[in-house]
């Protein structure tokens, strides 16, 4: 599958602080893919130099193939939503997209009418963007993306304060952009939870590392169930589970806690196989895991920019 987007050991510095130590990264054509990790983690350094807005320390940036000098043609294929832009306060949405249209050299007059109605404010058009809510405000940011009809969109946080209706426009949005426009998306955030109905694949960042990269099939198994016992004999629990369970998953924890992540549908099976066996169960329970707070362990750390 065609590359959109591939780093090689991409570095940045400032000062004797490395903010991106070296990564390898790559977007592929169709994906929805979250970058997540706390503030201060390298997720808009990477957007900015993607977006040419900073120069890298080390390594390599490929935008559809392209590299060193034949970047800036390509980068035209993409639409970068990094930081809010400055729209005219006195603007509408009409006035402000024809403003940049003309500015960016887009010569279709009707692409901002098109922009408008893709993002939902083709209706607000007497509104000023003063006016607008923290939504709309977003909207009209992609609309600005969209301006040059990307293949790509790269957005650093888009959903940040917004409310759960805001939230849900601009997931919908982007779903539907994605795929009825074929626009391959790669968008940050530090809430994995907002991102979960959105994404396909997640890659974590932290310290400007990527931590994990997983797809959205692996990260829902991660996401089920799990079965968590205390018992007395941890190890005779463990042994009865694998004679008795070929593909049994479980991790024995302290305090004599095991979790088992598969066959939670088994949970009095397994009950009376260790009561029958002799092991003493003093707490039995099906809990759903805190997929956020899995991650927030994982990333988690200087929440400070």
């Amino acid at each position: 599958m065609e590359s959109i987007i591939q780093v090689y050991q991409l570095t940045k510095k400032f000062k004797d602080t490395t903010i991106i130590k070296p990564l390898d990264f790559s977007l592929r054509k169709g994906e929805i893919c979250a970058l997540i990790g706390p503030n201060g983690s390298g997720k808009s350094t990477l957007f900015k130099m993607l977006a040419g807005q900073l120069h890298p320390t080390a390594g390599d940036i490929h935008l559809f193939g392209k590299t060193g000098g034949d970047i800036a043609q390509v980068r035209s294929r993409m639409g970068f939503l990094v930081e809010t832009p400055a729209f005219y306060p006195d603007f509408t949405a009409s006035q402000n997209l024809e403003y940049f249209r003309i500015q960016r050299g887009v010569v279709e007059k009707k692409r901002v009418d098109e922009v408008l109605e893709i993002v939902n404010l083709a209706k607000e058009n007497k509104k000023r963007f003063k006016d607008y809510s923290m939504g709309m405000k977003q909207r009209l940011g992609i609309a600005l993306c969209l301006l040059n009809s990307p293949d790509c969109l790269v957005l650093d946080e888009p959903i940040n304060g917004l409310d759960a209706d805001g939230i849900r426009e601009i997931r919908n949005l982007l779903v539907r952009l994605n795929r009825e426009k074929q626009i391959t998306i790669c968008i940050s955030s530090h809430i994995l939870t907002e991102l979960q109905l959105l994404a396909t694949r997640f890659v974590f960042i932290k310290n400007g590392v990527i931590v994990e990269d997983v797809s959205k099939d692996t990260l829902q198994q991660k996401s089920q169930k799990q079965l968590q016992l205390t018992v007395d004999d941890p190890a005779k629990t463990a042994r009865l589970l694998e004679q008795t369970y070929a593909d049994i998953q479980f991790k024995v924890l302290p305090n004599q806690v095991i979790t088992i992540h598969n066959h939670v549908e088994c949970s009095a099976d397994i009950n009376r196989l260790l009561l029958e066996n002799g092991v003493s169960v003093s707490e039995f329970r099906i809990e759903s895991r805190n997929l956020e707070g899995y991650y927030l362990e994982l990333v988690g750390g200087d929440r400070h920019e």
